[in-house]
């Protein structure tokens, strides 16, 4: 009944007509990196300075220049190209790594446990199950669940995880509201205590929730969209060519107006004074900035690349020159995100230190290693001695990783080498 009254496709934002051929949809269908590339060469020609070329080739087209008319038209087109063509590179670039570590969920589908399942094909119906590690694909309906708390700080803010329920919650104010206006109440996020939101963490517990929104009709879905309609902030490169152009518009025009009134006064012939001004505010205009910025900061983008560093607009890495403090988050953005015990207590043997070596996730290398506080070196630092299964201690060693073995649902997954990721992943499933 929930799916018939909201089709997953609705959902989606797939309510639009799809069976209408076009050419713009069969030429993308036939290549389809030239959709993407020409709306990014169309944006790039939306620059003022660029508008400024182009109305500057179009009067010399006009005045019989066609040579100049011409070379400035395809100085143009290679430079928007470019840009449009790097653009188009970096956002496939930043999909293959989305791709890395696709989003997946365990899901009921046709009386059949199915886990692996690719979020993006969750609709509004499916009964999905949470556990410990998950991230939730869609917003749900808690329908049971055991010990469940979330972790909501990328929607709410809230640090604390949050414990959800089954049971149904009150609406303030929904005592004295008519039974038709019920349905438009919405409570705050942060008092739904039986939805799980998209795109949040499960922490702890486990339970069972039943899909009811995908897509843009999202808790997140609507946050994007209200993103999107937040005009972007330019670069200070993009500043001051736009500077540069109105104040070499403003010129070019006090330029002509002054020419035709001096040639006027000197008796010159109307259309040849126009002419003269017209190509002197042409010639004023800098044909070649846009190619010279365009190169550099292509150049700029691909020794970042070298780097490892994608970056998706070209003017970005003119600001990343302008930066002069980066804050970042540490774990996870800095870091690979791959949390490891370094040091172990046994009660068994309380006189022995023990740690474990090697660096994240990586099994090749590591070992357990003891050491006691007495046993050190002339330089003070201690004497490690690594733990095998000759050793007295393995037998306490090997019972307290058991035990921590069997109390939680973590995993690790060794990629094969068809993989690009470079060491393995960890999940917490």
């Amino acid at each position: 009944r929930l799916s018939k009254q909201t089709p997953a496709n609705i959902l989606s934002g797939g309510d639009k007509d799809e069976g209408a051929p076009n050419f713009l949809s069969r030429a993308c269908s036939f290549s389809p990196c030239l959709y993407p590339v020409v709306m990014a060469f169309a944006e790039q020609l939306k620059e003022p300075l660029i508008i400024m070329l182009l109305g500057s080739a179009a009067i010399s087209l006009c005045l019989g220049q066609t040579a100049d008319a011409v070379s400035i038209g395809l100085a143009l087109t290679i430079v928007s190209l470019v840009a449009a063509v790097q653009e188009y590179r970096s956002e496939k670039a930043l999909e293959k790594l989305a791709d890395l570590v696709p989003h997946t969920c365990a899901v009921l589908r046709d009386g059949r446990m199915r886990d692996g399942y690719p979020a993006k094909n969750i609709v509004v119906g499916d009964l999905v199950m949470l556990s410990t590690g998950d991230r939730v694909p869609a917003d749900c309906r808690i329908i049971d669940g055991v010990e469940l708390t979330l972790d909501e700080s990328s929607l709410t803010g809230e640090n604390a995880p949050v414990h959800k329920m089954s049971e149904g919650i009150i609406v303030p104010g929904s005592e004295a509201a008519s039974p038709s206006s019920m349905s438009s109440v919405s409570p705050p996020l942060t008092t739904q205590s039986n939805i799980a939101f998209m795109g949040t963490l499960v922490t702890s517990g486990r339970g069972r929730a039943l899909v009811v929104a995908v897509g843009d009709r999202t808790e997140f879905g609507k946050v994007a969209q209200d993103m999107r309609e937040v005009e972007a902030r330019k670069s200070p490169l993009q500043i001051k060519i736009d500077e540069l152009g109105k104040t070499l518009a403003g010129v070019s025009s006090i330029v002509i107006a002054v020419i035709a009134l001096l040639g006027w006064f000197l008796g010159r012939p109307f259309l040849e004074t126009v002419t003269v001004a017209v190509s002197l505010a042409v010639a004023a205009i800098p044909e070649g900035l846009p190619i010279c910025v365009t190169v550099t900061l292509a150049l700029g983008v691909l020794r970042m690349a070298k780097m490892n560093a994608i970056v998706k607009k070209l003017p970005v890495v003119e600001s990343l020159g302008c930066a002069t403090v980066i804050a970042s988050d540490k774990t996870g953005t800095l870091t690979q995100n791959e949390m490891t015990a370094r040091s172990v207590y046994a009660l068994a043997f309380p006189s022995l230190s023990f740690g474990l070596t090697g660096v994240g996730y990586n099994t090749s290398d590591g070992h357990l290693v003891r050491s006691t506080v007495d046993d050190k070196n002339i330089s003070g630092q201690r004497k490690h001695q690594q733990v095998s299964q000759h050793t007295m201690e393995y037998g306490a060693i090997s019972a307290l990783f058991g035990v921590a073995s069997v109390c939680n649902n973590a995993s690790i997954v060794i990629p094969t080498s068809e993989d690009t990721a470079e060491g393995p992943l960890g999940t917490g499933k």
